[in-house]
């Protein structure tokens, strides 16, 4: 399997739907955001994949400058059916349980927040770099409605703030796609004092990039 690293001072000039005409839209600035991503040809399979990520972040976030970063899945389930008891039961992380070992998570409230005629639960679960596999694997099961943010804010764990992280995410006055994280509004919002993660694949290529303030980029430049 091939894996390659890419950084990236200006990451409007790295992804395509970043834009700084509708930056100054939403936010009346131009925030100075910087990228870095680990890429890999999946020749092997995408847990292969999965496990470089985790032990190259594991890794990374052992420096001085990142390890005092906490970090924190966030998770968005839409309901297939909006009256099932079931359904509405197991909410995000009786959902996931089954599958993936959740008992080193610290879990946050699980909120419900209606979208239209779509009803969501959303959470966000603090966990060490440790089970950053297992948190990165839920992310890649579903990407367009799960990521990691990493930072040194306590408020996380809180209604307050999942429901502001869902609103960055899935609402915007620019018309998003509401069905897949609005990782554009997310990272002008969030990425000047945290870490966004945001996960891409496709049958033969996938990438775990990180969206970061452009005051960190000489950190993760000394890593080539």
């Amino acid at each position: 399997m091939k894996y390659w690293n890419e950084i990236q001072k200006d990451a409007f000039s790295y992804f395509g739907f970043f834009s700084k005409e509708k930056a100054r839209l939403l936010i009346n600035t131009i925030p100075n955001l910087s990228v870095f991503s680990i890429n890999g040809l999946l020749t092997s399979g995408g847990k292969v994949f999965l496990e470089k990520c985790a032990y190259d972040i594991s890794q990374i976030f052992q420096r001085n400058d990142l390890s005092k970063l906490k970090f924190y899945l966030f998770v968005n389930i839409e309901l297939d059916d909006n009256s099932s008891r079931i359904e509405k039961y197991k909410k995000v992380w009786k959902l996931l349980q089954p599958k993936w070992q959740l008992d080193e998570f610290i879990k946050g409230p699980e909120v419900e927040i209606k979208l239209g005629e779509k009803i969501f639960y959303s959470s966000v679960a603090q966990f060490s770099v440790n089970n950053f596999l297992t948190a990165l694997e839920i992310v890649a099961s579903n990407p367009q409605r799960n990521t990691i943010i990493a930072t040194n804010k306590n408020d996380m764990l809180t209604e307050k703030l999942i429901t502001h992280l869902f609103n960055l995410s899935f609402y915007s006055s620019l018309g998003s796609d509401y069905s897949k994280i609005d990782y554009f509004n997310l990272s002008l919002n969030r990425g000047i004092e945290d870490i966004i993660f945001r996960w891409g694949n496709s049958s033969e290529e996938a990438e775990l990039a990180l969206i970061f303030n452009e005051n960190m980029f000489n950190i993760f430049q000394s890593l080539f």
